[in-house]
């Protein structure tokens, strides 16, 4: 009798031990917050990407439309700025920060410039911000920040500096304050081999000889 009790009282667990019902479930439930996981990063990962991108493609732009000028006025340098929000779209443009500088190539002898490097010589520079120009960047006379070495360039040649800086804030983020700050910097020389001028923010004649800037 006793032995027929304890057959009986096994036959449920045995049933339960045998069960697979809930598997798939139990399963899901572990690996479910890993792909959560695994699709916000990649969501992530891949907005980040498109908004670099985007930076980029405004650094190069920009610098091109100022190639192609002769002389500017600052009415002139804010209708080519306001082409930075519309190829940032559709990110936010609060953050996005432009900066043009001109710079002047000078060799340490003027008849000899292949093979050797130029020092490079701020002639104006200007920023862009928030919708408005800044009237702020590089001093004329100074040396141009983050000049190229490997380029082949004449003697008091023009080249177009521009940087373009965005801190890019990932939507599913914002809340933990996580950022990602961006930079790209374009450069070009004038479309016709002639210098952009910015008489209002250029300095003095000094600043745009090479023999003045390099005897200093």
């Amino acid at each position: 009798m006793m032995r027929r009790t304890m057959t009986k009282a096994r036959a449920p667990m045995a049933r339960f031990l045998r069960g697979n019902d809930g598997v798939a479930a139990v399963e899901f439930a572990l690996i479910a917050p890993l792909l959560v996981v695994f699709l916000l990063g990649t969501t992530m990962a891949t907005q980040s990407l498109w908004a670099h991108g985007k930076v980029s493609q405004t650094s190069s732009v920009i610098g091109d439309l100022i190639s192609q000028e002769n002389s500017l006025t600052n009415a002139d340098f804010t209708a080519i700025m306001r082409a930075g929000p519309v190829l940032l779209e559709p990110f936010p443009i609060s953050d996005l920060n432009i900066e043009v500088t001109a710079a002047i190539a000078c060799h340490q002898n003027p008849d000899d410039t292949a093979g050797s490097t130029p020092r490079m010589f701020v002639v104006w520079s200007n920023g862009w911000q928030n919708g408005a120009i800044t009237n702020s960047g590089q001093r004329p006379g100074t040396e141009l920040d983050d000049a190229p070495t490997e380029l082949a360039i004449q003697d008091s040649d023009y080249v177009i500096q521009t940087s373009a800086s965005y801190t890019y804030v990932p939507a599913i983020s914002q809340k933990a304050g996580y950022q990602i700050d961006m930079k790209e910097t374009a450069y070009h020389q004038p479309r016709d081999q002639q210098p952009v001028s910015y008489p209002s923010r250029e300095g003095n004649d000094k600043t745009r000889d090479c023999d003045e800037l390099m005897n200093r």
